[in-house]
């Protein structure tokens, strides 16, 4: 039967125990279940794109800091032409 419920949102526990075919109390209690069951698994698959989201941002943000001493090595100017150059493996 159809779990009953306390001010609307809170299970009890218990269950209608009429029939399924002479409650009319609960009418189509199964398709309302069903929707809910598929309302919450859209949330966690909207929540769960979300996080995936903020992971590939941090993993991009991280990618770009890593590459700021190539990028700060790359743009260096030798001013002084005594010292060695940056740029140079030696």
């Amino acid at each position: 039967g159809c779990p009953l419920v306390r001010d609307v949102f809170e299970l009890t526990g218990d269950f209608c125990r009429v029939p399924k075919r002479k409650c009319h109390r609960h009418y189509c209690w199964e398709k309302l279940r069903r929707a809910e069951v598929d309302l919450e698994r859209v949330r966690v698959w909207y929540k769960l794109d979300e996080l995936f989201e903020q992971e590939r941002n941090v993993r991009a943000a991280m990618t770009n800091r890593a590459g700021l001493l190539a990028l700060m090595l790359h743009q260096t100017i030798q001013h002084d032409p005594l010292t060695t150059d940056l740029r140079s493996d030696r």
